[in-house]
């Protein structure tokens, strides 16, 4: 990833790194540099195949058929809002049009294409599609058997078939490429001819079972209708329920005739009962000249006659009583006769008085039997009402049941019709010709796309590169996931094959050594080099720590064996010895002296000698000839001491300080920090850590890991020194300070590589 610009938090161990877009840019052109080989021959391998493939690859023919699909669909019962035929209904919707391409694009017609021609005996079908560039190196292969054969011929076709809709039109085209010219052609009209055959059975069929379904629910129909009817005439008779006609009972009927009967009964014997009172009034005032007796007397002819007489008389008698005086024989002899009609007027009153009585009591009879017959209607008439709301339920059920008979008998009678013209809603348009031209478009596309497939495989693989490699590739990432600073990059150096001998001892009890052609001794071989540039640069960082702190004592150490770290001691010690500085070299790898066998290899005495007490450190010591470094060996088997216990002892502390008061700068090789416990050990007595990062080898995890586990010695870390450096490598994994690594700047000054 880029190394620019990042933002890193540490939390329990954990990296957690943002990138702005000028990091992505940059880590894009990174990869591009570092991968270019691999995406230069994955581009061109795939360019070639690209000329391969048009060189080789056959010329394909593809022929379009055309066909119309109309705004229908076929549905057996249509909506009751519209007014069409049986199987009609609008496509209006996306979905209905594009059923009718899944259908085109369905097994069911490629497998009817592939029997009707007959195409699994064919070899361009029966061997299945075939890959690009197969045919270079393997021999096409036929199946054996029919139903492998019908199977490759299916991929084939659903391969080489593509059905498009024409713009937002209802026509359809149907496309099919093939080798064949003629081939192309015939499948795409088969295609279509196998549709529309399709389309009609499946509208013949559709109709057939409608129709067949139709039948037996008409004969259900039929039935229930029957048993409905049944059901009504049935429920009349229990209830005795008479239509009377106009939708009228004969209990309705009735009881509108008896309540008028009984209207004129009552009307009767209110009459009756009038005139038994007018006679009984008359008969009780005894006056034959009251309003009264005038509407009896005009009823009954003998009391009219009677009171005429009697008013004649009356008459007569007021007329002689005014003539001859009230006491006159005459007066008296009419006043006899007046009596006389009197008493008859109250005969025959009483006469009429018993007839009108007897007449009132035959009304009242009459109306108390009318009143009972009504009664009795009454209770027949609520019956029947009752029984009505059944009866109206059951002749609802009949209706229904005939209304749906007539339609369903109407529905029956249109797909039967249909039956025997069945038709289809889609037709061919224009049917598929020979093609004499190839198409080219799709070999040139093809060939076009294959260099960026290689690309993309060339990225894919260089990506897994970039994964795969886990080391520290820039300064960058030993900064930020070490939390630390980078204060060297040291370049990879080749060791020589020459080499010297240590020189011997110039007097008795001292040991001297000079430089040879190996890597340890290239800052004094070669002070003008970049590998001597750097290790200045870790001289004067650990000169700048002395100023802030007293730092005398410098260890070195790395994370796994192998990285360089002995080689770094010994380097900084020779730099640090330049400047006359007393300077002295100890070798603590107990376990593996390899700066020991490096410089002084003639060393038969050494640091635990000293600690032993069985020679002086004066003894052990070796001196450089030509500069104030001192150096103190590890004389040791491996694997053959407590090291870390040694470390650890007060007998190590001792020593050192009296290292510290015969010398400025203590530098010391350290074991590495994952396989052992011993760099740990040292931290009573070393004022700075050094870790040499070996560039591309060193697993970040593992380092990160022996840093967390050791969190004294990253307490008094310095820096990092990031070793064996592929500076011509290192442009491509850092490319925005690829000038620096590389400017001609530093031949001006002298530096060499």
């Amino acid at each position: 990833m880029p190394e620019g610009n990042t933002a890193t938090n540490y939390e329990r161990g954990a990296v957690v790194t943002h990138y702005s877009t000028a990091d992505a840019i940059a880590f894009a052109v990174d990869f591009l540099r570092r991968r270019f080989w691999i995406l230069f021959l994955s581009v061109l391998f795939g360019a070639t195949l690209g000329v391969l493939y048009l060189v080789v690859a056959p010329t394909s023919y593809v022929a379009t058929a055309t066909l119309g699909l109309d705004s229908r669909v076929f549905q057996l019962f249509p909506q009751a809002t519209q007014a069409k035929s049986l199987g009609e209904q609008a496509i209006d919707s996306v979905p209905a049009f594009e059923s009718q391409l899944e259908i085109l694009k369905s097994e069911n017609i490629a497998l009817k294409v592939i029997t009707d021609l007959r195409l699994a005996e064919e070899p361009e079908y029966a061997a299945g599609p075939q890959i690009p560039f197969a045919s270079l190196f393997l021999a096409p292969r036929t199946a054996e058997s029919e139903p492998r054969r019908t199977h490759n011929a299916l991929r084939v076709i659903e391969k080489n078939l593509k059905i498009k809709r024409v713009g937002a039109s209802y026509l359809v085209e149907i496309q099919y490429e093939s080798l064949n010219p003629e081939n192309a052609a015939k499948v795409a009209n088969a295609v279509a001819d196998t549709y529309l055959a399709d389309q009609l059975e499946s509208r013949y069929k559709a109709t057939r079972l409608g129709s067949s379904w139709l039948e037996q629910r008409i004969k259900e129909l039929r039935n229930q209708l029957a048993q409905a009817d049944e059901d009504v005439l049935a429920f009349k008779a229990a209830n005795t329920i008479v239509d009377a006609g106009g939708g009228r009972l004969i209990t309705d009927q009735q009881l509108t005739e008896l309540n008028s009967q009984l209207t004129a009964a009552r009307a009767k014997t209110s009459e009756a009962h009038a005139r038994v009172d007018q006679i009984y009034t008359i008969m009780k005032e005894k006056s034959i000249s009251g309003a009264t007796i005038v509407n009896v007397a005009g009823d009954d002819q003998a009391i009219s006659k009677l009171r005429s007489q009697y008013l004649e008389l009356a008459a007569r008698e007021d007329d002689f009583s005014k003539k001859v005086g009230p006491t006159h024989l005459a007066v008296a002899k009419l006043q006899t006769q007046m009596r006389a009609i009197d008493a008859a007027i109250q005969v025959e009153l009483r006469r009429l008085f018993e007839t009108y009585r007897s007449d009132f009591k035959v009304a009242s009879e009459s109306e108390k039997y009318a009143e009972a017959r009504v009664q009795q209607a009454v209770l027949q008439s609520q019956a029947s009402n009752a029984a009505q709301i059944k009866l109206r339920e059951l002749q609802a059920t009949a209706q229904t049941y005939k209304s749906l008979y007539d339609q369903f008998l109407h529905r029956y009678t249109e797909a039967y019709e249909q039956q025997s013209f069945a038709n289809t809603e889609a037709r061919l348009i224009t049917r598929a010709t020979m093609p004499f031209e190839g198409n080219g478009r799709k070999r040139l596309a093809i060939a076009a796309l294959t260099p960026f497939l290689g690309l993309l495989f060339g990225v894919a693989l260089g990506a897994l590169r970039d994964f795969m490699d886990r080391g520290f590739r820039t300064s960058n990432q030993v900064e930020t996931l070490l939390n630390t600073n980078c204060i060297a990059l040291v370049p990879l150096q080749k060791a020589s094959k020459l080499r010297k001998k240590s020189g011997e001892p110039v007097a008795p009890g001292v040991r001297t050594f000079s430089p040879d052609q190996s890597v340890t001794w290239t800052v004094l071989n070669e002070p003008l080099s970049r590998f001597a540039e750097a290790i200045r640069s870790v001289k004067l960082a650990a000169e700048l720590n002395r100023v802030s702190s007293p730092s005398r004592t410098i260890g070195v150490t790395s994370s796994v064996p192998g990285e360089g770290k002995s080689t770094i001691a010994a380097a900084i010690a020779q730099s640090v010895g330049q400047n006359d500085v007393r300077v002295i070299l100890v070798d603590l790898d107990l376990r593996n002296p390899t700066l020991t066998r490096a410089v002084s290899p003639e060393a038969s005495r050494g640091i635990l000698e000293v600690l032993n007490g069985r020679d002086k450190l004066e003894d052990v010591i070796w001196k450089n000839i030509s500069s104030t470094m001192a150096f103190l060996p590890a004389v040791v088997e491996p694997n053959s001491v407590p090291s870390s216990e040694i470390l650890a002892s007060s007998a190590m502390r001792k020593l050192f300080e009296r290292l510290g008061a015969e010398y400025d700068y203590i530098i010391v090789d350290l074991p590495p920090l994952a396989p052992i416990v011993d760099v740990r050990a040292t931290t009573d007595f070393v004022d700075s850590y050094i870790l040499v990062v070996e560039w591309g080898r060193t697993y970040a995890a593992v380092a990160q890991h022996a840093l967390s586990r050791a969190p004294n010695v990253h307490k008094k870390l310095l820096g990092a020194v990031f070793n064996k450096v592929e500076i011509e490598s290192l442009k491509r994994y850092d490319g925005d300070r690829a000038r620096y690594y590389h400017d001609k700047s530093y031949a001006r000054y002298g530096y060499s590589e």
